[in-house]
């Protein structure tokens, strides 16, 4: 997995606007995803207190852009903007993403199955498998440390096509009851 780089172009003008908003609407911008050739703006918020966003925060934040839209000639006439939360199963993209959720599960998928020779305790289990869940342990510049069924196993980002919080539903549901 590439994390993300660095923003450039319009993406950048985007995420610095919503940065601004959002920290105005006391929000964060967990993450955004701009697509030139349709003009569509995916934010993806949260409160940094409940870590997620309600109804409420998305349509504060719409109506927030209205006068950039209006005002900023940069904005193009095709721009649709969707301001969601990151979800239960939110995409894992930056190093941040990931060291926010050091010690919860997590679901990867990999490019290749993990060296057996390297790790020959690895599961038999996950062996074979592209998508494995997991714990992650720990996070640094180059990779991830995770437990794999208590075998402690290195993962490079370049290993990982694509990264996802894994949520247990039922705690979920058991917290909001």
């Amino acid at each position: 997995m590439v994390l993300r780089g660095p923003r450039s172009g319009l993406e950048l003008k985007y995420f610095e606007l919503s940065s601004k908003i959002l920290a105005e609407l006391n929000l964060e911008l967990y993450d955004l995803e701009w697509s030139a050739p349709s003009g569509e703006l995916r934010l993806f918020i949260m409160n940094p207190i409940t870590k997620t966003a309600l109804i409420d925060d998305c349509v504060k934040v719409d109506r927030a852009f209205n006068p950039y839209m209006e005002t900023e000639t940069w904005i193009p006439e095709n721009f649709t903007l969707e301001v969601s939360s990151p979800g239960l199963f939110r995409n894992l993209s930056s190093l941040e993403h990931f060291k926010g959720i050091v010690g919860q599960d997590v679901t990867l998928g990999l490019v290749k199955k993990i060296d057996e020779t390297l790790y020959p305790d690895f599961p038999k289990v996950l062996r074979n498998n592209l998508k494995i869940k997991v714990k992650l342990l720990d996070v640094n510049d180059d990779s991830l440390t995770i437990d794999a069924r208590g075998v402690v196993v290195e993962v490079p980002f370049t290993q990982i096509k694509k990264a996802n919080l894994e949520t247990d539903i039922n705690k979920y549901q058991a917290q909001k009851e």
